[in-house]
């Protein structure tokens, strides 16, 4: 899934790759960043600009097969978390068939976005699982740490924060849920995958940060997996839509209502 440019993260309409007619087919000059799997996969969904001038109904999409002539990559990006999976930048200056294009000339930008839809109910799952992880970690390890005479699960202060992190954890799963009955079920889900990334998300960030403070310095070291979860979190308030484009999304599809 090749959409993201440098100068073009959250506004494809930003994009400066292009696509033009060239010996019955297309010539694709440009570049992608942040790209997962892009070197391993199979093929490519390329979005590229058809008509420069055309802003966002300008965009289309190309399938483009593994090893084609004229795309370069990157060395895998040094990230902070998610390191099970690679990333790399993509140099563009390939030939396509006219075969390659992907539904009609146009339309790429909504296929992504209903790619996008999609996404945004499984990076909510996915938030749902760091979350989940850190919690119950969390559990474990207050019934075992002694502070003086006590349990650290037995004061008042760990108590309530352990409750936050459950109601907000379970708060996500409902909308989660919901966003993914919705998306099964052929309605419109746009709003729904939208608020359950938003919550899970900022939810697998929250949870994370309290587990960590929880263990104390234990936390803050590699023997425990707790820093894996919070630099694997981070990314989710990110990727498939930053939180503050997800508030844009829920605030529009709010206004455009009708009572």
């Amino acid at each position: 899934f090749a959409l993201t440019e440098p100068a073009a993260g959250s506004n494809p309409a930003d994009m400066r790759s292009r696509a033009v007619r060239e010996d019955g087919g297309w010539r694709v000059r440009g570049s992608k960043h942040y790209i997962t799997n892009a070197k391993e996969a199979d093929f490519i969904v390329l979005y590229v600009k058809t008509d420069a001038e055309a802003g966002h109904k300008g965009i289309s999409a190309f399938r483009v097969p593994k090893g084609t002539a004229g795309i370069s990559f990157s060395s895998p990006e040094k990230t902070m978390g998610l390191r099970g999976s690679t990333i790399y930048e993509l140099a563009l200056d390939c030939w396509l068939p006219e075969t390659a294009l992907l539904g009609v000339e146009g339309q790429g930008f909504n296929t992504a976005m209903a790619v996008l839809d999609r996404g945004r109910v499984e990076v909510a799952a996915m938030s749902l699982g760091i979350a989940s992880a850190a919690l119950h970690a969390s559990l474990n390890w207050v019934r075992e740490r002694q502070i003086g005479p006590k349990p650290l699960a037995a004061y008042q202060g760990t108590q309530w924060r352990l409750a936050d992190m459950y109601a907000q954890l379970e708060s996500a799963r409902l909308l989660t849920m919901k966003a993914a009955a919705r998306r099964d079920s052929g309605e419109r889900f746009s709003l729904d995958s939208a608020t359950a990334k938003l919550v899970a998300a900022e939810c697998a960030g929250f949870i994370t940060d309290a587990a960590l403070q929880l263990h104390g310095g234990y936390g803050y070291s590699r023997d425990l997996p707790l820093e894996r979860y919070v630099r694997d979190a981070r990314i989710l308030r990110i990727f498939e839509g930053t939180s503050e484009v997800q508030k844009i999304i829920i605030s529009r599809a709010l206004l455009d209502a009708r009572p």
